[in-house]
């Protein structure tokens, strides 16, 4: 028998990982094979200001500041804020992962960086998933018109089934 493949975004917070309990509900590990997502925010580096034009009797009042100095010569690019916060939110995801495959589910953990609900939609294309399931809010109204919702984007755009799950006491 081929198993399913279920692709569930977590956002990193309890409420979106309610999902897993129904996922585990309607699912055995022997159907499914399990993709969990988590899409942040795309990290910024942490760079100087450019140096001032000053002559080159002034050549230590180049920087506007002691801190302009300091990240000029020891600057934090962005693919090394993405690898940095990739590791630490794999890290996080362990234990889910962990107990994922200690109850029999076989788990793949992805961690990417971009639009939350671009992003999940282009995860759900490249690993061939049969099936998106997600938490939502289910906002309604003013609320949803002003916040909108990355679950309302993924259902329009994704080109395969969605479980959405409004855990208890959502709004």
């Amino acid at each position: 028998m081929l198993k399913q493949r279920l692709l569930i975004p977590l956002d990193g917070s309890p409420f979106s990982r309610h999902v897993l309990e129904y996922v585990r509900r309607f699912f055995s590990p022997s159907q499914v094979d399990l993709i969990l997502l988590h899409v942040a925010a795309e990290p910024v580096g942490v760079l100087a200001n450019p140096p001032r034009a000053v002559s080159s009797a002034w050549i230590s009042q180049l920087y506007v500041s002691s801190q302009d100095a300091a990240r000029a010569q020891h600057p934090i690019y962005a693919t090394q804020q993405e690898a940095s916060a990739g590791a630490n939110l794999e890290v996080e995801l362990t234990p889910i992962v962990r107990q994922l495959e200690a109850q029999g589910y076989s788990v793949t953990l992805s961690v990417q960086f971009g639009d939350p609900a671009a992003t999940i939609v282009d995860a759900a294309e490249a690993s061939h998933a049969d099936l998106v399931a997600m938490a939502t809010h289910g906002r309604t109204g003013l609320r949803h018109l002003l916040l909108g919702s990355v679950a309302e984007q993924v259902l329009h755009r994704v080109r395969v089934p969605v479980l959405l799950v409004r855990p208890p006491g959502a709004q």
